[in-house]
């Protein structure tokens, strides 16, 4: 049994931030397939196996299930290249890189960012403008940038406008207002009016 690695959501059992989340992120899938190569927003460790399973898992995962059913779904070792390629200043080699951490870099961003696109979309419809920026899953080590952001307030555009503008499209914009803030952010968001609860 796979411990519980996931984040903490505040809206994740509300149905219209569900349909927000899968509206968006399949949106966004077919987006990715039809105009970016394979891996280039996020999976590149992934064989051709696990895209089709991330293909078919990930929706039901925002649908009705959770990150940490995603991790388990995720994890058959098929679905993980064995090693990755690396350009050295020689050429180029294969690498080990730690899977379990891949697996769950994957699964807990990729959920959390499809989670905050679908909040932000269902607070706006809701009539609401701004949200509140939280801790969402304890950080091994916390980033000073997005962990000045807790407990402060964001609008929505804002949070919506940055959906991944710091690396994709490439080469992005490192110093847009983003959050996530990158790979391993254990931020999300709430509605202010949950926050004031």
């Amino acid at each position: 049994m796979i411990p519980r690695v996931g984040f903490v959501y505040h809206h994740l059992n509300e149905a219209d931030v569900r349909v927000e989340m899968v509206a968006a992120w399949r949106e966004e899938w077919a987006d990715l397939s039809a105009n970016w190569p394979r891996g280039q927003c996020y999976g590149k460790q992934l064989t051709d196996a696990g895209w089709v399973a991330f293909e078919r898992v990930m929706p039901e995962a925002l649908a009705t299930q959770d990150d940490d059913w995603l991790v388990a779904e995720m994890s058959p070792a098929e679905y993980w290249q064995d090693r990755l390629v690396r350009r050295t200043k020689t050429g180029v080699t294969m690498v080990d890189y730690n899977k379990r951490d891949a697996l769950e870099k994957l699964c807990l961003g990729e959920f959390n960012i499809a989670y905050i696109r679908g909040l932000a979309r269902a607070l706006l419809a809701r009539g609401e403008t701004t949200c509140t920026v939280y801790r969402a899953n304890p950080a091994y080590v916390p980033r000073g940038e997005c962990s000045s952001w807790e407990e402060q307030t964001f609008t929505l555009t804002d949070v919506i406008a940055g959906h991944r503008a710091r690396y994709h499209p490439p080469p992005g914009d490192r110093l847009a207002w983003s959050i996530p803030s990158g790979p391993n952010c254990h931020h999300s968001i709430r509605s202010v009016a949950s926050s004031d609860q």
